[in-house]
């Protein structure tokens, strides 16, 4: 008959009538000692001569509290036990309360009184034993089973060895655990299946799965038997060493093995899938939990919820909360915590609000996590205040905001642009003794040399140093970039020599940041030097550091060292990008070489870079310099062709382009390389008629933007245009209707029109129409007349009265 059998099956002991059971007034009498002074008397009539060690055992055994246990072994050996030994089944109990109770101190000192005389027994060394491991004093622990074994030639129990093994196993501390475990097997029932899955769960952990199935094959059959928890264990090892495809055919041979598998086998699988975001994986997992009729639990459901707002969105999240409540299972905060992340990174931070009032409501009790992502979704949206109420009321619940709380509060406030409200937050830091970190000095300081502030920057970086924060790259390189950004290069540079006098070498960054200065203030060679200080630091020059010293060069027109770095760089497999390419192109532009910035326009198409805004406005201004109307004219066109909306420079260089090339403009014929230009062709039209030719310019332009769909930069460009001095005129409103007509809305013309034009000037716009309609869709052109005619019907229905009147 089994042995697991036998404890069910066989009678209890009857109680012996001389040792009756202790009585709860055994502790009331000993908690009254202090103020009864009757209270010996009182313990003598319920423990009665003769007092045996086993009854004294039993009773302290009976007492919950230590110090009453002591109080009572204090007096049996003053009243009782003169001349007789000590009791070491009491002591042993007495032993085994303070262990539980972590009262390490008072256990040793129970050690030390019985040992003269007796042992402790086997139980209670281990019930020490264990309580040294769970409190994390792995070397006492061990200690005390050395003990054991010397006073009874054996380990204490397996229940009490294990916590001593999983221990040594999650320090990492691998031969002092398989000496352990080693030394169980060799004794008969010091090692059982739990001691057997901490080992190879600490193989896993190590990633040596492998190893650890062998040690599973080896006991199976020789004191452990086969559990559903092994395959458990294993399984995570797999999917931690990034073996996922291992787990899941391990899933498979559960089936085939006869194990069935539980929640917690799906929780380790579903877990690391949603860290590898594989969603239709985990949605295949959750399937076969509802064949096997097994209830998801909330750790997988926030798995999967953290798995859809990395992945997809925080609304489809959602739907996770939803299928929660429907299938029973109550979310918990970091259910709720996971959301309010998500839609506050998505910048939904009203409804991350909704979800922590939700949680309160279900008494649920938010932390820190709750609060933080929304204080900083609040400070990014410029909504200080409610962040500094969310602020009040997580202390108002009992949660100290900590240097992560703080540090969200001052970046938002940072991304804000309210880098003094940030600076007074962290006055207030200060004041509740949280030191800011590296993280938050950074941020600080990176705010103030955005807005110019250095003489603050320079502080903070004093204020890191003296409280023992030390300073990183990001700091010192955030600094020098701010100098030089505010044309202080001196101080750039100190910065830059203190920084390596406290042992924080720059690294590519750094050194690009210094060249970037020198480049600016046209101090080449120091540059050079720079970039040969970097290379001897082991710092590997990238597209910056290149692009940094061409745009320098360039700048100056020293267009062949320009052309010579660009060659090294492409030596040195260090492609040119799109900044490169602006820097040459000025350069060839700035020497009046159109034709060579031209070329290599084209060469950067070639290479796969798209032209932005820059590189248009730079041919087009270096066009209209050397007279080249038609050629900066074709720019445009290709610029708004390749929806590449120009910026201020670039109507800046088209308007006084076209008014100083003027006369060229009307001298001059459409030849067989030039295809005919909307804007020259309009513009030249406009001042043939007399008309103003700044205002003309803009005209032209405008009209350019609308053919093109670009309505918006077209009216922003007719306010510009009166700010700068030029009243709109009819011809303006024309263009205006071209683009609403273009985009297909031809009836917000209203909102730019005037609501009355005089009869000349009907008729200048009536004129003009037949000009622009031969640069436009035919669709445009009829639109554009329906609603002229509309107009016109309009303005003679209202002179007619005023003619009848004067009549």
């Amino acid at each position: 008959m089994s042995t697991r059998l036998l404890p069910r099956i066989t009678p209890r002991r009857r109680p012996n009538p001389n040792h009756p059971p202790v009585t709860p007034a055994l502790a009331r009498v000993l908690a009254a000692r202090a103020t009864d002074p009757t209270w010996p008397r009182s313990l003598a009539a319920l423990l009665p001569l003769p007092l045996s060690d086993a009854r004294l055992a039993a009773a302290v055994s009976s007492l919950a509290d230590p110090d009453l246990a002591l109080a009572l072994i204090s007096w049996s050996q003053s009243h009782h036990h003169h001349d007789a030994p000590t009791t070491p089944l009491a002591h042993s109990a007495l032993l085994r309360l303070l262990a539980r109770a972590r009262r390490f101190d008072a256990a040793e000192a129970a050690l030390q009184s019985i040992a003269p005389f007796a042992t402790p027994t086997r139980a209670s060394l281990g019930e020490l034993a264990a309580a040294y491991a769970d409190a994390g004093m792995d070397g006492k622990a061990a200690e005390t089973c050395a003990r054991a074994r010397e006073l009874y030639g054996a380990l204490p129990e397996a229940r009490h060895s294990n916590r001593l093994l999983r221990l040594l196993v999650e320090r990492r501390r691998w031969e002092d655990a398989r000496k352990l475990y080693d030394e169980m097997l060799a004794e008969e029932g010091s090692a059982d299946n739990y001691s057997t899955c901490v080992m190879v769960r600490g193989m896993c952990l190590e990633g040596r799965v492998g190893e650890g199935i062998k040690l599973i094959e080896a006991r199976w059959g020789a004191g452990c038997i086969p559990h559903v928890v092994f395959y458990n264990v294993l399984i995570d090892g797999y999917c931690r060493r990034g073996d996922i495809w291992r787990a899941l055919l391990l899933l498979g041979d559960m089936d085939i093995k006869g194990f069935l598998p539980t929640v917690v086998t799906y929780s380790v699988l579903i877990n690391w899938l949603g860290r590898k975001g594989d969603l239709e994986k985990i949605r295949s997992l959750l399937g076969e939990m509802r064949v096997r009729r097994l209830c998801p639990n909330v750790q997988i459901y926030n798995t999967v919820a953290d798995s859809l707002c990395k992945c997809q969105s925080a609304s489809q999240a959602m739907s996770v909360l939803k299928q929660m409540f429907a299938s029973g299972c109550d979310p918990d905060i970091v259910t709720f915590n996971t959301l309010i992340s998500a839609f506050c990174r998505e910048g939904n931070v009203r409804q991350a609000v909704k979800l922590l009032r939700e949680a309160i409501r279900r008494e649920l009790e938010p932390n820190q996590f709750s609060y933080t992502p929304l204080i900083h979704g609040f400070c990014i949206r410029g909504e200080v205040m409610v962040a500094s109420d969310l602020l009040v009321e997580m202390m108002g619940r009992g949660h100290t905001p900590d240097v992560v709380t703080f540090g969200a509060l001052i970046h938002g406030l940072v991304v804000a642009g309210q880098v003094s409200e940030a600076l007074i937050v962290q006055e207030k830091m200060a004041e509740r003794q949280v030191m800011p970190d590296a993280n938050i000095y950074n941020v600080l300081i990176s705010g103030l040399c955005k807005k110019r502030m250095l003489p603050a920057a320079k502080n903070l970086v004093v204020e890191m140093i003296e409280q023992n924060v030390h300073p990183d790259k990001f700091v010192y390189t955030t600094l020098i970039d701010g100098f030089i950004r505010s044309e202080n290069l001196g101080d750039a540079r100190k910065i830059f020599e203190f920084m390596e006098e406290k042992g924080v070498f720059p690294d590519v960054v750094g050194y690009n940041a210094m060249i970037k200065g020198y480049c600016k203030f046209g101090m080449m060679n120091e540059a050079i030097l720079c970039m040969s200080s970097m290379r001897r630091a082991g710092c590997i020059p990238d597209e910056f550091t290149y692009t940094t010293l061409i745009d320098g060069y360039a700048k100056q027109g020293n267009i062949s060292a320009a052309l010579r770095f660009t060659c090294d760089m492409i030596k040195r497999r260090c492609s040119p990008n799109v900044v490169t390419y602006s820097s040459l192109i000025c350069g060839y532009c700035k020497i009046g070489d159109t034709d060579n910035a031209e070329n290599l326009f084209a060469n950067m198409q070639s290479e796969g870079l798209f032209p932005n805004v820059v590189h248009y406005t730079i041919l087009i201004g270096g066009l209209f310099k050397k007279d080249k109307v038609f050629q900066a004219a074709e720019y445009f066109e290709r610029m708004l062709l390749n929806h590449c909306s120009p910026n201020d420079v670039t109507l800046h260089y088209l308007v006084n382009g076209l008014t100083n090339c003027m006369p060229s403009i009307m001298n001059s014929k459409y030849s067989k390389t030039h295809k005919k230009s909307a804007l020259v062709d309009v513009f030249k039209g406009l001042i043939s008629d007399g008309l103003d030719p700044s205002i003309s310019a803009y005209n032209a332009i405008i009209f350019g933007l609308c053919r093109h769909n670009m309505l918006e930069k077209a009216l922003d460009l007719k306010e510009k245009m009166a700010n700068k001095g030029y009243s709109p005129d009819p011809v303006t409103f024309l263009s205006l209707l071209y683009g609403f007509c273009s985009v297909r809305k031809p009836r917000d013309w209203r909102s730019v029109l005037p609501n009355k034009f005089q009869q000349v000037e009907l008729e200048i716009i009536c004129w003009h129409g037949t000009l622009f309609d031969q640069h436009v869709d035919e669709s445009v052109s009829c639109e554009v007349s329906k609603v002229l005619q509309l107009y016109v019907e309009e303005f003679q229905s209202i002179q007619q009265p005023e003619v009848f009147a004067s009549s």
